[in-house]
């Protein structure tokens, strides 16, 4: 398109988007460039299109003109109705103002009225209260009156309300009397109002007035005198209007019915009962009842319980008889609950028997109760329950009795002390091999390898490597070794069977005993000694055992204290009177009923044995083994009781399965080896703190070495001479083991925690290990300790230390590598026993501290390298 027609169509763009906000969609018209020239053309057509719009205007004007008349027709009707309604408002709002002042008026003559009603409400109010006063004054004079006239009954009853007079005619009429107190909480007036505040003072002070008469009235009624210890009861006094009768209507109108029988019960126990009731040195007053009157006799009184009752039953039936009956229940209870439980201390329970020695005396008395409560019942007085339940419960309290007075006798018999030691001796007999029967006889010990084995205190050996266990039975290639000690043990210290390896017969060490042969025997290598052939079914094997073993009686002597004595003698007791309550003909005696209650009692002994004795054992230096001791006696006597309970031929069926003592007799035996364990613990404890702790003993000058090793000889030779004066010699032997034991671990773990060792050093080692080795002569056996068919005394003397001392030998040992050279090192490895308590890794690291690295040396180690086992069993 040509510039002329784009100039030309400005114009049409501009009234098209003027008028219909159309944009150009040419691009040629949106993009042309705007001339000068051309805006005349636009502005001509802007014009054009303004004139048309007028004339358009101009003409919808002309068509609408009656529709604008109409609507300004319509805006002036509406104007005349708004006027209108504006008027309408004024009137009425002037009407509203006019109602607002009718009713203020109004009110005020509303609030006039109601002043002149409370006026007059007012005045009747302090009418009435004026009246009331006036009333309650008058009725206060009256009383006041009758009071000072002692018309005690007449006053209480203008004050205290409504009175039966029986004196006032008819009997059944009831001369009513307004409650003076009712008045005045009745009278329409505030309490701080002063003439309330003067009634009320007057009426307490009446009240006050009154009672004092009343009281002293009372008094009169019901007298206690102290000085001659009566009580007397007057039904009424002469020169008094009140009656006994009448006077409980004044102690219900006070409100001290309760308080009142309480004063009575406290003065009756004062001065009759209690003296006559409280058990004392000297003899007890008597009680005589006269018509009103009760009085304590200084007239001797026997002290039994069927007279007791005689006095009490005389005394309620007087209360009975004199007081009103709605005056006896609270009589009785507040003098039942102190009365009954008086006596039940002080004579019924004091008359319970601790045993079945006074059991006919316990039944006279349990018949004398029961007929006691039954009279009271009889005279329908409260609180005999208390006495049935006592005769009812008679089983239970009799047990009671007896578990106390038991337990008290323990204790005290605990708290003695050790006391005097006496002497013991436990005999047990075995079967033996016959070749060990001869050993035994010759030397009171005997073949095992399980000595310690119930004392396992957990003592720490893991700082040395444990040697393999020597061969319990001799070979050809060493009848040597089967000759020494170390092969033997205590004969005492054999388990009883295979399975039971805890039993506590293990730490009694059964040692020379007396031997009795049974039966001529043969010698048989194949039975293990110390071990009981087990029983079978084959006869031929019977017959073998029989000729191969024989029965010894192993017998021991030690100390116990005194304290197990009185224990085992109250749980025998115990038991045989359970036995007694469970025999048919004793089933009509009272406690009978106790017995399986009874036989749990020992149980409770012992549990308070255990608990309580090791208080008493820690104030003796060597406490713990005599509780070791004590302990393993008391477990003795009590399994050879159960024993003997089972066998006896006077028991009831019943009795049989009652006694179950062993539990009771595994805790006694734990409960000693306890206390066993924890003095070896204490004392090697001890020992391990002078041997340095955890620091190497042997790397102290040789001052403090010597000083050092002269307390542990020294610590060890008092408890060996202590304890050999309360503990069975193989017993004494095996804790003086566990202590020289320690020494010997705690030395040899030392020696190889160094890292040389010269001459001079092992010098002194040696001297230190001599010195420990010179305690021997506690392991040998004293000529007195035990006997073996009179054969101890032909019996050749030596030490058991190796038997007792596990590392005795490895210490005995050790001493001589430290003083030998390679060529003696060797012949002890190949030849005699060091390998069986050294490993070859021992021995060499042994050679390799004493010695330098040379040619001899290593050769030597690898000769005892090359034959680990050089002394290897044989059998």
């Amino acid at each position: 398109m040509s510039s002329t027609d784009t100039q030309a169509r400005v114009g049409e763009a501009l009234v098209e988007f003027s008028s219909n906000g159309h944009f150009p969609e040419e691009e040629s018209v949106s993009a042309a460039y705007v001339e000068e020239s051309a805006l005349s053309g636009a502005l001509e057509a802007l014009e054009a299109a303004k004139a048309a719009l007028g004339t358009e205007i101009k003409e919808i004007s002309r068509d609408s003109a009656p529709d604008v008349d109409a609507w300004i027709s319509h805006a002036q009707t509406i104007q005349d109705d708004i006027e209108k309604s504006r008027r309408l408002a004024s009137g009425i709002v002037r009407q509203a103002e006019a109602d607002e002042l009718r009713l203020e008026s109004l009110e005020e003559q509303e609030t006039y009225v109601a002043f002149l009603s409370k006026e007059m409400a007012f005045n009747e109010h302090l009418g009435e209260a004026l009246r009331s006063i006036q009333e309650v004054n008058i009725k206060l004079d009256k009383a006041e009156e009758l009071a000072v006239e002692k018309k005690i009954t007449e006053a209480m009853a203008l004050l205290e309300g409504i009175f039966e007079h029986p004196w006032c005619g008819d009997e059944n009429t009831l001369i009513e009397y307004s409650d003076a107190w009712v008045n005045i909480a009745a009278i329409p007036s505030d309490t701080s109002v002063r003439a309330m505040r003067i009634l009320d003072t007057r009426s307490f002070d009446l009240r006050a007035f009154i009672h004092e008469q009343f009281e002293s009235v009372w008094n009169g009624l019901v007298q206690f005198d102290l000085d001659q210890r009566t009580l007397t009861v007057n039904k009424s006094i002469p020169s008094e209007t009140m009656t006994l009768d009448q006077a409980m209507v004044g102690l219900k109108a006070y409100k001290e019915v309760e308080s009142a029988a309480r004063k009575i019960w406290d003065d009756l126990d004062h001065v009759i009962l209690k003296p006559r009731t409280e058990l004392r040195v000297g003899n007890l007053p008597s009680i005589q009842i006269e018509e009103n009157r009760i009085r304590l006799d200084q007239t001797p009184s026997d002290n039994t319980i069927k007279s007791l009752f005689v006095d009490l039953e005389n005394i309620i039936r007087f209360l009975v008889t004199t007081l009103p009956p709605e005056f006896i229940r609270s009589v009785s209870d507040a003098m039942m609950p102190t009365l009954s439980a008086r006596i039940k201390e002080m004579w019924l329970d004091t008359a319970v028997p601790a045993s079945l020695d006074d059991m006919v005396v316990y039944q006279k008395a349990l018949l004398q109760v029961s007929d006691f409560a039954t009279n009271l019942d009889s005279l329908k007085w409260p609180g005999a329950n208390s006495f049935h339940d006592w005769v009812s419960n008679v089983p239970r309290i009799w047990l009671n009795k007896r578990r106390e007075t038991s337990l008290d006798w323990i204790r005290n018999q605990l708290a003695l002390g050790i006391g005097v030691p006496r002497f013991a001796e436990r005999v047990e007999k075995r079967m033996v091999p016959r070749d060990e029967g001869f050993h035994i006889t010759a030397t009171g010990t005997m073949v095992t390898d399980d000595w310690d084995a119930a004392w396992d205190s957990g003592e720490d050996d893991t700082s040395t490597k444990a040697p393999p266990k020597r061969p319990s039975l001799p070979n050809k290639n060493s009848t040597e070794e089967a000759r020494r000690v170390s092969q033997t043990v205590s004969a005492g210290s054999l388990t009883a069977t295979i399975e039971d390896e805890d039993d506590g017969a293990d730490a009694w060490g059964w040692g020379d005993e007396d031997a009795t042969e049974t039966s001529p025997i043969d010698d048989e290598p194949n039975i293990l000694p110390g071990v009981a052939a087990p029983a079978t079914n084959d006869s031929s094997e019977q017959q073998s055992l029989v000729g191969d073993a024989r029965e010894m009686t192993l017998s021991e002597k030690y100390w116990t204290s005194s304290m197990p004595q009185s224990v085992l003698a109250t749980v025998v007791g115990i038991y045989n009177d359970g036995a007694i309550l469970t025999q048919p003909e004793n089933e009509q005696i009272p406690v009978t009923p106790a017995a399986p209650g009874l036989f749990s009692l020992p149980i409770l002994i012992l549990a308070m044995y255990r608990a309580v004795s090791p208080s008493y054992y820690a104030n003796e230096p060597c406490g713990n083994m005599y509780l070791y001791n004590d302990a393993m006696w008391l477990s003795d006597q009590l399994r050879d009781f159960a024993s003997e309970w089972k066998q006896r031929k006077d028991l009831s069926d019943r009795a049989y399965g009652m006694v179950k003592l062993d539990p009771e007799i595994k805790a006694l035996e734990s409960f000693g080896k306890r206390a066993y364990t924890n003095e070896l613990i204490t004392q090697r404890t001890i020992i391990k703190d002078l041997l340095g702790g955890t620091q190497n003993f042997l790397q102290q000058d040789k001052s403090e070495l010597e000083h050092g090793i002269k307390v542990i000889i020294k610590l060890t030779r008092d408890k060996a001479a202590a304890w050999l004066q309360i503990l069975p010699w193989s017993a004494c032997a095996s804790a003086l083991g566990s202590l020289v034991n320690t020494v010997a671990t705690k030395l040899i773990s030392d020696i190889f925690d160094l890292t040389t060792i010269g001459v001079d050093d092992a010098e002194r080692i040696a001297t230190i290990l001599s010195k420990v080795e010179s305690l021997d002569d506690l392991f040998i056996k004293p000529a007195d300790s035990s006997q073996s068919n009179g054969s101890q005394d032909k019996a050749p003397k030596f030490s058991l230390a190796a038997q007792f001392v596990d590392k005795w030998l490895k210490m005995n040992y050790l001493n001589q590598v430290l003083q030998s050279n390679l060529a003696d090192i060797k012949f002890l490895w190949s030849e005699s026993e060091l390998s069986y308590y050294f490993t070859v890794e021992e021995v060499v690291e042994l050679i390799g501290l004493s010695f330098e690295n040379n040619h001899n040396v290593r050769q030597t180690v690898r000769d005892i390298q090359a034959n680990p086992h050089p002394k290897a069993v044989d059998v």
